[in-house]
Order: structure tokens, then sequence, then C-alpha cells
């Protein structure tokens, strides 16, 4: 998102939300650097959102795009617009990932190949539990299937950042899609930033689509509850012995996701537990 100056006032933004998806929240507003805060209301499953000192226009946004509410805020100085720094997260030795053009030229030095993504709105930076090791198990995937031609699905696609990995990991070409707009228009941003070509990046619901073809590589970082509903078109998309990686799960949620690909003819190859959130590397036998 810009950084354009603002002559109007600042503003505070709130809302309430479920404690269970502080994670997710942290995430997705992690573009607001020391800006968020949240807070755990005493007594209660519930979090307070609070994004201070904001434009006009990104108190806009987070409405639009989450709800909640704006009022007045003072004005901020210079230093509380600094963005709090994420360490860059290097896969297997392959990939480094970075949020800033200046991470990304320190990178270029040392000869490694890295993605830039920048915090934004749309879920995936790297950072989060759920996707570092989507990134990690993909590049697991991505040497067994070395010498041999591959496409992949990114179903949440989010930023875009595994279906960029994808592409750098050897798969020939990427199909990805979001439900979010916002999340389909950044993917396509930040493949044209990091000049990554051979992804295709649209918008659906998951729970309405219906493939159209099989692919050997398959991966749906979204929540829990939308997996079980999606199960079947999901396991319809891998190809036969393809790789399924499932994420987004909590682990209350771990077992019904399970059962639910299990019914579709899934095999569990590995589960990975990072904190309260769970992946799942799959294959579909059947």
């Amino acid at each position: 998102m810009s950084r354009k100056k603002d002559s109007g006032a600042r503003l505070v933004w709130r809302k309430l939300s479920p404690a269970k998806w502080e994670d997710v929240w942290q995430e997705r507003l992690g573009w607001l650097g020391q800006r968020l805060v949240i807070f755990v209301l005493k007594g209660l499953k519930t979090l307070r959102l609070e994004a201070h000192q904001l434009t006009r226009a990104e108190a806009d946004l987070l409405t639009k795009e989450f709800g909640g509410t704006v009022r007045a805020a003072r004005a901020l100085t210079k230093r509380d617009l600094e963005p709090e720094p994420r360490p860059p997260l290097r896969v297997r030795g392959k990939l480094v990932v970075v949020g800033t053009e200046k991470e990304r030229a320190a990178a270029a030095k040392d000869g490694a190949p890295c993605l830039l993504i920048p915090a934004s709105l749309a879920f995936g930076t790297g950072e989060h539990a759920t996707t570092a090791t989507c990134l990690r198990i993909l590049a697991d995937v991505a040497a067994s299937l070395r010498g041999r031609e591959w496409d992949a699905l990114d179903i949440g696609t989010g930023s875009g950042i595994l279906a960029l990995a994808a592409r750098h990991f050897g798969a020939r070409k990427v199909e990805a899609g979001d439900f979010d707009a916002t999340a389909v228009r950044l993917a396509k941003e930040n493949a044209a930033a990091n000049g990554v070509r051979g992804v295709v990046v649209k918008r659906f619901d998951v729970l309405k689509w219906k493939p159209t073809r099989r692919w050997p590589v398959v991966l749906a970082n979204v929540y829990g509850p939308i997996l079980i509903e999606a199960a079947p078109q999901i396991t319809a998309a891998v190809e036969h012995g393809g790789a399924l990686i499932l994420s987004g799960i909590l682990r209350e949620q771990a077992d019904d996701v399970i059962a639910a690909f299990k019914e579709q003819r899934c095999r569990f190859e590995s589960i990975t537990r990072r904190g309260k959130w769970v992946t799942c590397l799959a294959r579909v036998t059947s």
C-alpha cells in the first residue's frame, strides 16, 4: 500500500474478533507495523483490534475489507510511521522471502534467489506459521519432482507467495485463485514486481468452483472449515498420486479436516504442527 502524504486528521480503526484468529489478524494487518494493537478482553474469548494513526484512505480500506468503526486521532510523527521489520525467511537454501527492496538488494549480493512480498492486506508474507510451513513442504515436493514437468494450483493464494514460490521451485505454470478481490490484485502486482511469468491469478469461490483438470501439485492454504466443506472439489483437482498441501488449520480443527480428506481417498504423508497451526501433506490415491 502506498504511503502518500495526507494533510487530514489521523484516524483510529477498531474491530472485535474471536480470539482464535489472533495470528490471522497479525498476518493480514502486518503492514500496519507498530500501529496495530491487539487487546485480549479479560474473561472473554474476544480480541479488540485497533489500528492507529491511519490516513483516510487506509481507514476506508480497512472498513471496506473487514468492517469495524473509525474515529479521529492525533497526528502521527515520522518515527511512529516506521514499519516494524521482519527477518527474511529462508526456504531450504533455495529461496529467500523478503519484505523490502533493501532486503532484496542484500539478498542479491549473496547470490540468493528471492521473492519480494511486502506486508499488505493479502494473507501470506512468509512469517506466519502456515505460509512458512507450506513453503518448506512445497520445496520438498518440488525436489521430488526434479526432472519432470509439473504444474501447480494455488487455492486461496492471498499475496501470491506460494504460487510465485512454485515457479521458483520449477513449476512450468501455476494457476492461482482467491475469493478476495484485493488478494487477486495484490498477487498480480507481486508477480509483476518479482518479474515472475507463468502464473495466472483469478478470482473464484472454492465452495462454488469446479476444477476443469487435475494438477500434480495443489496447495490450499485456507481456513479449516472451508477445507472441510470444499474437500470433494479440492481433491478432484489433484491428479492420481499428486501432492496436496493443506494449511490454515487450527489444531482443534485438524482431526475434522484430516477425516474429511480421508473420505476423499487421501493418504496423509506428514502432519506438521507449529504453535496453534497445522499443515498437512497428502497424496490422492485414486
